[in-house]
């Protein structure tokens, strides 16, 4: 009987430790909280504290927007057959490449950011010239150590 290559895939996620309606209930508490706080200090004279604890509670909920909205996130790894194929999304943003799995190599190396060295390392898989980096905000340098290692030893078994 021939071995089958049924392929892998690996997908990178955001940890989304809050669902949208516990996010809103935790939301609601909070507005509580500081406009309590904030009526407290009013009624003593300060009522300057109202607009600011106002401004608080629109800032935590955009805050909550703004991770609600990039919590389906992710990036992709599949490798199928002769196929390496890297899809990533990012909010409304998404992107797939394609590289042929024999000249597909995979690279961890030190990324720089805008101010130069940061210390991080970044995992690349790369083919004929075109790049593509790997979890940059979704794993640590441990886990793409690892994970290249056995996107290495994956890819070296082609039947």
């Amino acid at each position: 009987m021939p071995v089958v290559d049924l392929g892998c895939k690996v997908i990178a996620r955001p940890n989304n430790s809050l669902s949208p309606s516990d996010g809103v209930k935790l939301l609601a508490v909070m507005a509580v909280v500081a406009l309590v706080i904030a009526l407290s200090f009013a009624r003593i004279g300060a009522w300057l504290v109202l607009p600011f604890a106002g401004l608080e509670i629109l800032a935590f909920a955009y805050a909550f927007y703004y991770v609600h909205l990039h919590s389906s996130d992710f990036e992709s790894i599949t490798i199928e057959e002769d196929r390496v194929i890297v899809e990533k999304r990012n909010y409304k943003e998404f992107s797939t490449t394609v590289f042929q799995r024999y000249w597909a190599q995979i690279n961890v190396r030190d990324v720089e950011d805008k101010n130069g060295a940061n210390g991080k390392s970044g995992l690349f898989i790369s083919s004929h010239g075109n790049e593509v980096e790997f979890g940059r905000n979704f794993i640590n340098d441990e886990q793409r150590t690892i994970l290249a290692r056995e996107l290495k030893q994956k890819l070296k078994n082609i039947n």
